[in-house]
């Protein structure tokens, strides 16, 4: 995957945007050193100060726009990929629901997907030197763990994230189901699901993993299953 390397820029899921504007044609990929207008889920801002990972791998739009929606799995399994190998024996790392990555339940990744007729743009953040402090959510930064290179991050990333898209087109995404599940945070256990955007309305259940659109499901105490397209999960109030 060809990679368009930038010290500084707005957001990369922009610039990725520019680009096929003028002509550049997926797949590729879009990394800044540093980010000043990134983003998150929701309209949410994601900071990438110089010596964190902001990049955006851009790929044409399934023919099957159905399938779209499991892109975010598929990206987390890349991401768990990468971030794998530098954990330490006591680190616990985990995918949480749909893409975000966890280490020992810290936020150390995100992503944002956009997509139009063109491309889909899978923006990736990882905190490498860095971590955001004022946030409702526990973060950690990969230098908390390890010595890690940011450029060489990127390349990694763009390698394992084409060898599971390659497979994605290939075999569908009910290939990645069991191996996405085994990486999944609170797997097996109770969980709780926003239903709308305040967070005022949730719904909990055990964690039964995901289906083949990539949908979370929770079985409630019936035993009857429910799969969720979108919402924000979390561990129960204890």
């Amino acid at each position: 995957m060809k990679i368009f390397q930038y010290d500084t820029i707005d957001s990369t899921n922009n610039e990725a945007k520019r680009l096929i504007q003028q002509g550049e044609t997926p797949s590729f990929a879009v990394y800044a050193r540093q980010q000043t207008a990134g983003r998150g889920r929701l309209g949410r801002p994601w900071e990438t100060p110089t010596g964190n990972v902001a990049v955006t791998m851009t790929v044409k739009p399934p023919v099957d726009i159905s399938t779209q929606s499991t892109i975010a799995p598929l990206t987390a399994l890349a991401i768990y990929d990468v971030l794998k190998p530098l954990m330490r024996a006591e680190d616990q790392l985990a995918i949480k629901w749909p893409n975000d990555l966890l280490i020992n339940e810290a936020k150390v990744s995100g992503t944002l997907i956009e997509a139009d007729r063109s491309a889909i743009y899978i923006g990736v953040g990882i905190n490498v030197e860095t971590k955001p402090e004022h946030v409702p959510y526990k973060t950690v930064c990969l230098s908390e763990l390890t010595e890690v290179k940011a450029d060489q991050l990127v390349k990694d990333l763009a390698a394992a994230f084409e060898k599971y898209h390659a497979r994605w087109q290939m075999e569908g995404f009910e290939a990645l189901i069991a191996l996405y599940n085994k990486r999944l945070y609170r797997l097996n256990q109770p969980l709780r699901i926003s239903l709308d955007r305040e967070k005022q309305t949730w719904q909990e259940g055990i964690c039964c993993g995901v289906n083949r659109y990539g949908h979370i499901q929770l079985k409630d105490d019936q035993g009857h299953i429910k799969a969720h397209s979108a919402g924000d999960i979390d561990a129960p109030p204890k």
